[in-house]
């Protein structure tokens, strides 16, 4: 430039003379200064105050207050004014542009970046840069609460952001900015009243001056406050109040844009949530049309959680695609397409129940479609367990049926052949052996009519819990042994082959009566389902600690979609109903009651109709029999068979009269009584040494008989027998309470209580 100004001057020196010599230098020197610096625009300067003086006389420049030396001086003076002028322009004009640079690149960087707190950190980071702050704070403000939470700091240490966590509303700068809405500028901290309260901290952080620009969103809330700290007393300039604003005006768009959004992914969460909690499969299709505008087809738009488990499938792998190309045969049930469509061409919510095999789902669901702004809402709820607890319930209904028919000719079987020989006992000519042959039938009935209703007594006990087991090391021969006498006329009968394959040493830890019975059903059931001269066989084991009893037969077989019922209640197979032998339906229910209640399993297994069955009964507790111990037994006088003075209360008439004759026939004398005060009557006159009473028995009833008798001289040493008519453990400890030493249920078996007479 200097050359440039040169060349010029020397081209038109030959007109100019030595008149203008600077002129050209003038607007180097501005130019050069603007664009370089002013030590080139001093360098440009100097150069042309050396061609001026070499295009004047030497000697005028010498001479004082000459024209030539006035020029000089004053070409020298406004090169100075110029360098001066020019050097503040430039360094205005780079700090201008180093202000725009950095704004764009921030707001560059920030589109790039997803993080809110990220977002409002590089924003404080740049507005600190620009300001030369040594620390910075971008706080939100919390309106429920009134406090300012801290979104964004930069040169703070842990304790001061400790100390400025959930700050007061109106608490430091940003607190006085989000308060009034207003820029606050603290020039200095120690003397500005309005920061007392962070004093401290300010010392603490080298703080001397804050400025802090409120955050205004587009609806003039105040959201927050920006607000950057300088470590000497100073007041911010124009330039940093605009770019203080122009970033405080970034974040709160980035913040009220967070919000929003946050706004959004909450709504919809919550719409989530709702679909999602309810546990009601749930989907939206969209209808496809075609040319025409008829509906041909749906695509998934929703599916929630529950509906995909039932779909088994995940949440997304449907969305987007066609019904008929993720379940082909979507529409081969009739009707089904055609509710759809007629939902959403009536705009009208539809449901049905509907069994489908489509893509082999063969469940029960209750469907219900409702329009939805043009698509089409499906929910669906499996009932399958319902259909099957109906058709259980119409099952369980017809199965009653039969049971009551069934009960009523077991029942009325009896009595035919009972009546036949009472009738034969009151006839006068008849014989002493058709009274014996009369005795023998009546007896045989009656006990399988107490048999019978043993069984459905103790199926209830069973159902209701309150059937009791008497656990002992019982030698297994012998519960063996007492099964097959209750089973041998039945198999004798069919003339059944019957063989034994056990040990002679195993013992279990179980109820002797109860498994006994467990197995006498298995036989007898075993016996009425093999056709005559058949072959069954008992077998039992010991596999580790457990004991494993077997009983096989070559009967009618099991069908296998019968094996799941036959431990049923009341359950009669198929092939069981058309044999000839049939019956209530109890005996396998009872036994597996029975096993359950002894920690064992029993299951069946067979090779189908006519291939004969195995049941299978596994109880713990099994080992190898400790010699026997002698069996023996005392009496409370040392005379089991002593006779006693007994008072029998009970106000069913026959049953008492009964018993009293048997027990009379045993040799003891017997008091009868049939309500409770006659009972305390005949106790006060008779003293007897038994007292049988009935806990049911009207006008005071056993319970309260039992404890005034205990109350009376005498009566701890009376042996107290309850009668019951259900043996539930609320019976037993009533009876405990009111001082019984034992308790019978009805129907009372003589036997038991004639056993009963010798213990005390």
């Amino acid at each position: 430039m200097a050359a440039a100004a040169a060349a010029l001057h020397w081209a038109i020196f030959p007109i100019t003379q030595a008149r203008i010599t600077f002129i050209f230098f003038f607007p180097a020197v501005v130019l050069v200064t603007t664009l370089v610096g002013r030590g080139p625009g001093v360098l440009v300067a100097l150069i042309g105050l050396v061609n001026s003086a070499m295009m004047k006389a030497p000697h005028t420049l010498m001479v004082p207050n000459s024209a030539e030396q006035v020029a000089m001086i004053s070409s020298a003076l406004v090169s100075v004014l110029v360098i001066m002028v020019g050097g503040y322009y430039r360094t205005l004009s780079r700090r201008e542009l180093n202000d725009v640079t950095e704004l764009h690149e921030l707001s560059a960087t920030l589109v790039s970046v997803t993080s809110l707190s990220d977002q409002l950190r590089l924003i404080l980071s740049t507005v600190m840069r620009l300001h030369g702050a040594s620390s910075g704070l971008i706080s939100i403000v919390d309106r429920p609460r009134d406090r300012l939470d801290t979104a964004a700091s930069v040169g703070f240490g842990p304790r001061a952001l400790e100390d400025l966590h959930e700050r007061k509303g109106d608490d430091g700068a940003c607190g006085l900015a989000c308060a009034g809405g207003t820029r606050v500028v603290i020039e200095d901290t120690e003397t500005d009243p309005r920061f007392a309260e962070s004093r401290e901290l300010a010392r603490r952080e080298n703080i001397r001056a804050v400025h802090a620009t409120p955050l205004i969103s587009r609806d003039g809330a105040v959201l927050g406050a920006l607000a950057v700290h300088s470590p000497a007393p100073r007041r911010p300039s124009a330039r940093e109040v605009r770019i203080a604003d122009i970033c405080a005006r970034k974040a709160a768009v980035f913040l009220e844009r967070a919000r929003a959004e946050e706004s959004v992914r909450q709504r919809d969460r919550r719409f989530q949530a709702v679909l999602e909690a309810s546990g009601v499969p749930f989907l939206i299709w969209s209808p496809i049309r075609d040319a025409h505008g008829q509906i041909v087809d749906f695509r998934f738009v929703y599916v929630n959680t529950a509906a995909a488990r039932i779909m088994r499938v995940r949440l997304d792998e449907y969305v987007g695609r066609r019904v008929l190309d993720v379940m082909p045969h979507a529409w081969d049930d009739v009707g089904r397409f055609e509710m759809y469509v007629e939902a959403i061409e009536r705009n009208e919510v539809r449901s049905m129940e509907r069994h489908s095999a489509a893509d082999d789902n063969h469940a029960w669901f209750h469907i219900i479609a409702s329009p939805l702004d043009g698509d089409i809402a499906v929910w669906f709820a499996d009932v399958t367990q319902r259909k099957q607890q109906e058709r259980d319930l119409v099952e369980a209904d017809r199965r009653k049926d039969e049971f009551l028919a069934t009960l009523a000719h077991e029942l009325r079987n009896p009595l035919a052949p009972i009546r036949q020989a009472a009738k034969i006992l009151r006839n006068e000519q008849a014989t002493d052996a058709q009274r014996r042959w009369s005795n023998n039938v009546i007896e045989r009935q009656v006990q399988h009519m107490s048999l019978l209703l043993d069984d459905l007594l103790d199926v209830a006990r069973i159902t209701h819990g309150t059937l009791q087991l008497r656990k002992q090391q019982t030698d297994l021969q012998s519960i063996v042994g007492a099964a097959i006498e209750t089973a041998r006329p039945l198999i004798d009968e069919r003339h059944h082959r019957l063989d034994l394959d056990m040990p002679e040493a195993l013992e279990v830890n179980a109820d002797p009566l109860r498994l006994a019975q467990v197995l006498s059903n298995l036989l007898t059931n075993a016996a009425k389902y093999t056709n005559p001269h058949g072959h069954i066989r008992v077998s039992a084991r010991q596999s580790g600690a457990e004991l494993v009893i077997g009983v096989d037969d070559s009967g009618i077989g099991i069908a296998p979609e019968d094996i799941g019922k036959v431990f049923g209640m009341f359950a009669q197979v198929r092939s069981a109903q058309d044999h000839a032998a049939g019956g209530l339906g109890i005996g396998l229910a009872l036994a597996r009651g029975i096993v359950e209640l002894h920690g064992g399993t029993i299951d069946v297994s067979s090779g189908g109709p006519r291939q004969g069955s195995r049941f299978t009964v596994r109880l713990p507790n099994a080992g190898i029999a400790r010699p026997a111990a002698p069996n023996v037994r005392a009496a409370s006088n040392g005379q089991a068979s002593a006779s006693r003075r007994i008072l029998l209360a009970d106000d069913n008439r026959d049953a008492a009269e009964s018993l009293a004759i048997i027990l009379r026939l045993e040799g003891h004398d017997v008091d009868l009584a049939h309500d409770g005060q006659a009972a305390l009557r005949r106790f006060s006159e008779r003293r007897p040494d038994v007292a049988l009473l009935d806990i049911g028995m009207p006008r005071t009833n056993g319970l309260d008989v039992a404890r005034e008798i205990r109350a009376m001289p005498g009566g701890e040493a009376v042996l107290l027998i309850a009668i019951t008519g259900w043996a539930q453990d609320s019976d037993r400890e009533k009876s405990r309470a009111a001082g019984f030493d034992h308790h019978l249920t009805k129907p009372i078996e003589p036997e038991a209580l004639i056993n009963l007479l010798g213990i005390r």
